[in-house]
């Protein structure tokens, strides 16, 4: 019989920190994938210049091969990661949130979000079954930071950049007619997909 095991079990942060480590690969995989796309491109290019091969020609064979292996690979795991920006020197939009809450419900605290490296250093809870989405209560898809009645964010100070950033203006989740101060319709699967949101840096 072999030793009996004597060092303890590891720890959640121990696990979490080797997620990371198999993302960050994961990562650097896509990395490499990207290069050799970009190779295979401009050697289609080279070729179609010689007349060796039409562009258009092989442009449609590989859309045609495109959507079967989407199809075939749908129910493959994705890992969802931040953007990489330092997210304590993004610009947010001016909305006085406060004063519109009993309106829209704070639904943009039902949005997926997906955490960056830097929100994870911070403390920040994802989906272990969808690394790395702001994990979100089950009873009612609000962000788990997202306080109960008065939905005040209990992570502001450390809140994502896409929090930060997310403009709702023109989001058809949240208003039919901002300017008009009239929410959109209610809707339970608001959560589905992530917001569309874009990375205002500082003005110079």
């Amino acid at each position: 019989m072999g030793a009996e095991r004597t060092d303890p079990p590891a720890t959640v942060a121990e696990l979490e920190e080797g997620l990371r480590q198999l993302h960050r690969m994961e990562m650097q995989t896509k990395l490499h994938l990207e290069r050799v796309e970009a190779l295979v491109t401009a050697a289609i290019k080279v070729l179609h210049r010689a007349e060796i091969v039409h562009e258009k020609s092989v442009e449609a064979e590989a859309a045609e091969q495109r959507l079967k292996i989407v199809e075939a690979r749908t129910g493959d795991a994705r890992i969802w990661v931040g953007p990489e920006v330092d997210k304590y020197e993004v610009e947010s939009p001016e909305i006085d949130c406060a004063s519109l809450m009993h309106l829209c419900k704070a639904r943009c605290c039902r949005l997926s979000v997906a955490l960056d490296f830097k929100d994870l250093d911070d403390g920040l809870r994802w989906e272990y079954s969808r690394p790395y989405e702001l994990r979100r209560r089950a009873d009612d898809g609000y962000c788990i930071y997202s306080e109960k009645g008065t939905h005040r964010c209990d992570c502001y100070d450390k809140r994502p950049s896409i929090c930060r950033t997310y403009d709702c203006r023109e989001d058809k989740r949240v208003w039919d007619d901002f300017e008009a101060k009239i929410p959109a319709p209610w809707r339970d699967d608001v959560g589905v997909a992530p917001p569309l949101v874009q990375i205002r840096m500082p003005k110079k």
